[in-house]
C-alpha cells in the first residue's frame, strides 16, 4: 500500500524513523589523500576527535524533508565540531529523485562521498559498483560490529560484503487500542489485551470477542450479523503488506515468500497454511476487515487503528507518531505467531563511494554516524530507532520505557534481502493478484501461478 511503501526504506515521509539519515551530494573519485584509514583507528567507534593531517571537503547524500534534513545538519554540526579538519556539504532530495539522481551520479562519475541507502536496493545498487567494500576498513578501525544485530548487517550485505552500516531500524509489531478494551461497550466480552508474545490462537480468540455486529453482538455469538459490523476485532490485509507483515508470518511457520534462487515460494505446505488461515480470519470467521472495508476505514491497513472500529492491526515503528496525533491510547506486543517469534526490520544504511578520493574522512564521517556518538544523538532527537545498541539507553531516556519493544524486537528481525525479482513481486504485480485471494474473495492458486510465472 502507498503510505506503508513510503516507509518500508528506512523511512521517508514521516517523523519516527527520518531523522536519523543525514544527507549532502557531490563529487568524489579514487582514493587519492594518500591517507591511510588506519591512521584514524579511533573512528571505528564513533571517530574520536582525531582530526585529518589537511582540512578537508566530503559530500554525504539523503533523501528526506526539510525538517529531516534540518535534523541531519544538527548532527553533522556535532560531527564537524568534533573533526574540525572535515567540512561536509549537505544536500537531500525527495525520495524518488533521489534515487533518480543517485543513478545518474553512478553514470557520471559524480557520486557523493557517503550517501544513505535503503536495504531495498543493495542488490541494485550493488551491481552498479557504486559501494566500497567496507569489511577491511572496519576490521583495519576496530569497528564494533557486535552492537548491531546480524539482521540488520546482513541486509545491508552485498555477495557477502558489507556495503553499508545499518544507521536506523523500522521494526513492524501489533498494536491494540487499549480504549476499546477499556470499555464495557466496546468489550462486552471483556477480552484481555494480547500477551507481549501471542500466539495467533489467542489473537483470534480476541478478535472474536472484539469483533461487534450493530446490535452488540460479538462474532460466534447466536444471530452474530457479519453484514452489519461496527467494530472489527483486527484489520489485516496480507496481500498489500507482503514485505512487512505477510512475509515474517510466513517466516513463523517455517516457510518463506520467496526462494533463495528468487522463485515465488508460496505452494509449500507451510506457505499454504499460513495463506488460508489469513483467508478463514476474513471469509469464515469474519473478524477481520475486507479491502472494501479498510478503504472505508480510511485505506490505510496500519492505521486503521485510530478510526476507534478496529481493536488490533499490524503497523510500524513510525506509527506511534500518528497515535499519538489521534490521541489513540495504545498498546504494543510482538508480531503473532505461529510457531516462532519474527519480524521486519527494516533498516537504512551508510554507504561510501566505491570511488571516493577521501577514504578516511568519508569513513570517520560513517564511523561516527553508525557508531556510539552519532547514534547516541539521534538517539537524544527521539525520532528515529538507533540500530546500534550502544545507543539504546538514550533512545529509552528520550522516548520511555514502553518503546523498549522496538530495540527488543529487532533479535526477531528475518534476513530477507530484496532482489529485482522480490521489488517486482512487493510493489508491481503482487498485491495486485493477491489482495483479493487472501480475503476470500478469488482464486488464490490460480494468482500463485501467475505470480510464479512472472518470477521466472
Amino acid at each position: 500500500m502507498k503510505s506503508m511503501r513510503k516507509w518500508r526504506f528506512g523511512t521517508t515521509v514521516l517523523t519516527l524513523t527520518a531523522a536519523l539519515a543525514l544527507a549532502g551530494c557531490g563529487q568524489s573519485g579514487g582514493n587519492g589523500d594518500g591517507e591511510s584509514p588506519a591512521a584514524n583507528a579511533d573512528a571505528g567507534n564513533g571517530g574520536g576527535n582525531a582530526a585529518t593531517a589537511e582540512k578537508e571537503t566530503i559530500t554525504y547524500s539523503q533523501w528526506g524533508t526539510a525538517e529531516e534534513l534540518q535534523r541531519t545538519q544538527e548532527l553533522l554540526d556535532k560531527f564537524m565540531a568534533a573533526n574540525p579538519n572535515i567540512t561536509v556539504k549537505l544536500e537531500g532530495k525527495d525520495w524518488g529523485s533521489y534515487w533518480d539522481g543517485l543513478t545518474a551520479n553512478a553514470a557520471g562519475g559524480t557520486l557523493p562521498d557517503v550517501f544513505k541507502t535503503s536495504y531495498a536496493y543493495i542488490e541494485k545498487y550493488g551491481q552498479l559498483g557504486i559501494f566500497k567494500e567496507l569489511d577491511g576498513l572496519l576490521a583495519q578501525n576496530g569497528f564494533d560490529l557486535n552492537n548491531i544485530d546480524k539482521s540488520l548487517l546482513g541486509l545491508h550485505q552485498y555477495q557477502g560484503k558489507q556495503v553499508s552500516l545499518p544507521i536506523d531500524a523500522n521494526v513492524i509489531v501489533w498494536y491494540y487500542n487499549k480504549a476499546l478494551f477499556a470499555d464495557p461497550k466496546t468489550n462486552p466480552k471483556g477480552a484481555a489485551v494480547p500477551t507481549l508474545e501471542p500466539a495467533w490462537d489467542e489473537i483470534v480468540d480476541i478478535a472474536a470477542k472484539m469483533t461487534l455486529d450493530k446490535k452488540g453482538k460479538s462474532a460466534g455469538d447466536p444471530g452474530f450479523d457479519p453484514k452489519n459490523i461496527v467494530q472489527w476485532g483486527l484489520s489485516l490485509s496480507p496481500g498489500s503488506s507482503m514485505d512487512w507483515f505477510l512475509e515474517p508470518e510466513l517466516w513463523s511457520n517455517g516457510a518463506k515468500l520467496v526462494n533463495e534462487d528468487d522463485t515465488l515460494a508460496l505452494d509449500t505446505p507451510e506457505a499454504q497454511e499460513v495463506l488460508n488461515f489469513f483467508i478463514d480470519l476474513t471469509k469464515n470467521k469474519k473478524i477481520n476487515t475486507t479491502p472494501a472495508q479498510i478503504e472505508g476505514l480510511g485505506g490505510d491497513v496500519n492505521l486503521t487503528l485510530t478510526t476507534g472500529k478496529v481493536a488490533m492491526n499490524p503497523g510500524g515503528s513510525w506509527n506511534t507518531t500518528n497515535y499519538k496525533e489521534a490521541k489513540v491510547d495504545y498498546g504494543i506486543s510482538y508480531l503473532p505467531k505461529f510457531k516462532t517469534n519474527q519480524t521486519v526490520v527494516q533498516p537504512a544504511g551508510l554507504a561510501i563511494s566505491a570511488s571516493t578520493k577521501h577514504e578516511a574522512a568519508a569513513y570517520k564521517l560513517l564511523a561516527w554516524l553508525a557508531g556510539p556518538e552519532g547514534e547516541t544523538e539521534l538517539a537524544k532527537q527521539g525520532y528515529s530507532i538507533p540500530a546500534n545498541k550502544a545507543a539504546a539507553d538514550a533512545y529509552v531516556q528520550t522516548v520511555g520505557e514502553a518503546n523498549k519493544i522496538f530495540l527488543d524486537a529487532q533479535k526477531y528481525g528475518i534476513v530477507s534481502p530484496f532482489t529485482a525479482k522480490k521489488t517486482d513481486l512487493v510493489w508491481t504485480y503482487g498485491e495486485q493478484a493477491l489482495k483479493l485471494p487472501l480475503s476470500g474473495d478469488g482464486d488464490l492458486q490460480a494468482a500463485i501461478k501467475d505470480l510464479a510465472s512472472k518470477m521466472q
